[in-house]
């Protein structure tokens, strides 16, 4: 197949890239900033997603639309920014994808749309109620999806991925932010009081998600990628002390102005997949064997800027 990969230079897409390579696949990439390797059968095109894409696509059979203003700190930094890449970004792609070979496009939502839960484990058809920004302008780029999909007929489906860690991940990001902080022999400081729940999924389940979906989601469905296995963010800071040996203990710091105020923090977010379960799809990692496969990348790639990937 001949696919587009939008945002193909970021942690997730550069990752996805390298797979789809792999399985031999034709990959064009889009993106800002060029993609950091080459191989015979990638293409690259700096271009916005903001800008006309339809002559890149003419030749596509299939679209991976990865690319975004990315996370709730930067989102709120740049808010206009934000709403411009995530929506009107994402509805450019859409349109740009219209009259062309473009069979299907799988398009990467967020998390952050359910917003505080209102029921656990969060189901696709759960209520959405973002509390930032980034998870706003997912949300809406999804409604516009789906009225894509009932005007124009088209083949779009919404992946909602849950805290993604792994190696090579950009340094803004908890995960290595906790493990460098270890590495370094400094307490990983832990905001608000630590019992915040998550379900990290790692990278290369993500991967082998959005690919399950490309190959069998129901059309204009939205799917849940995620691992299952719950822990508190206190717990996350023990796990990478415990696996680094050292004798450390994480710092409890409160809400504040360095992280989001308790009135916008999700405290539990835990994730339905049995939706993508259907499709014969599960995550093979598990949260401590990949946070232990994460560390020990930081531990030998620390200081190597070039490995990382926003």
């Amino acid at each position: 197949m001949k696919i587009l990969v939008t945002g193909g230079n970021g942690f997730i897409g550069h990752t996805l890239v390298r797979h789809l390579l792999n399985e031999g696949n034709e990959v064009k990439v889009i993106d800002i900033k060029p993609i950091k390797f080459t191989h015979p059968k990638l293409e690259f095109v700096k271009k916005s997603v903001l800008e006309d894409i339809r002559w890149e696509m003419r030749d596509c059979d299939a679209v991976y639309h990865l690319a975004a203003e990315l996370g709730v700190i930067s989102s709120d930094r740049r808010p206009l920014n934000t709403l411009a890449v995530n929506i009107d970004g994402t509805v450019n792609v859409f349109r740009c994808a219209l009259g062309t070979g473009v069979k299907k496009i799988v398009y990467t939502s967020s998390s952050e749309v359910y917003g505080e839960a209102r029921e656990i484990p969060l189901k696709e058809d759960s209520p959405k109620s973002p509390v930032s920004i980034y998870g706003v302008s997912k949300l809406a780029a999804e409604m516009y999806s789906k009225g894509y999909v009932q005007e124009y007929g088209m083949d779009i489906n919404p992946v909602r991925l849950f805290n993604v860690y792994g190696p090579g991940q950009g340094s803004d990001w908890v995960m290595p932010i906790f493990i460098q902080k270890v590495l370094n022999n400094e307490e990983p400081v832990v905001f608000g009081d630590g019992s915040q729940v998550r379900c990290f999924t790692y990278i290369a389940d993500i991967v082998s998600g959005i690919e399950a979906v490309m190959k069998k989601g129901l059309k204009g469905e939205a799917y849940n990628i995620a691992n299952t296995d719950q822990i508190t963010m206190k717990k996350l800071a023990e796990l990478i002390i415990k696996i680094s040996g050292k004798k450390l203990n994480p710092k409890i710091a409160g809400f504040g102005k360095e992280t989001r105020a308790r009135e916008r923090e999700i405290m539990t977010r835990v994730p339905s997949i049995e939706k993508l379960k259907s499709l014969g799809w599960k995550p093979e990692i598990n949260a401590e064997e990949g946070i232990k496969k994460t560390y020990e990348w930081y531990k030998s790639n620390l200081g190597k800027e070039e490995l990382f990937y926003e």
